[in-house]
């Protein structure tokens, strides 16, 4: 990151390895969630082969391509650092912020059948890649730049077999966040 001077997202990036022409980076994935009716989840893994030391994309157990370790020599040996969550570019003049929606477009309060949410996050441990753990609320630590505008909110439920997970979102540009 280098203060957004140079971004890309999905395809606009160089470097990634196509493996399955039937889905591509940025596509709308179907069926899609509706506000207070069906919900539909994927089943999303990024992970680093121990051999070439790639860092591959599979969705819903089909490989789509990878990044090449050349274009993240900084993670050859893995990663320390793991983020999960929505981001807005806000490329406004200061004073006037984005109408972007994040997730859903609504707050995390309003929780399931509501707000996006991420759900089982594991991460595979460097020693062993098939055995996952998942991470405790004292693993993590929240950003929320701009709480009138989006929110998080963060849980952990074995029980509802979510295990760690975060509903998060908002609505952008609105009455309450100018």
């Amino acid at each position: 990151n280098n203060g957004y001077e140079t971004y890309c997202y999905n395809l606009q990036c160089p470097g990634f390895v196509r493996m399955n022409a039937n889905i591509n980076l940025g596509m709308s994935l179907e069926p899609v969630s509706t506000y207070g009716g069906q919900q539909y989840d994927i089943d999303l893994e990024i992970f680093q082969d121990r051999g070439t030391k790639n860092w591959w994309l599979r969705l819903h157990g089909v490989l789509l391509g990878y990044w090449p370790s050349s274009i993240v020599p900084q993670l050859h040996d893995g990663a320390q650092i793991h983020n999960f969550g929505g981001e807005i570019l806000n490329k406004k003049p200061p004073g006037q912020h984005t109408g972007t929606q994040m997730g859903s477009g609504h707050f995390a309060h309003e929780g399931f059948m509501k707000s996006a949410f991420f759900k089982n996050i594991l991460i595979a441990n460097s020693e062993d890649p098939w055995r996952y753990t998942s991470p405790t609320r004292g693993d993590a630590y929240t950003i929320i730049t701009h709480p009138y505008c989006y929110d998080l909110e963060v849980a952990h439920n074995v029980e509802l077999q979510w295990g760690y997970y975060f509903f998060y979102g908002g609505p952008g540009r609105s009455a309450s966040c100018p």
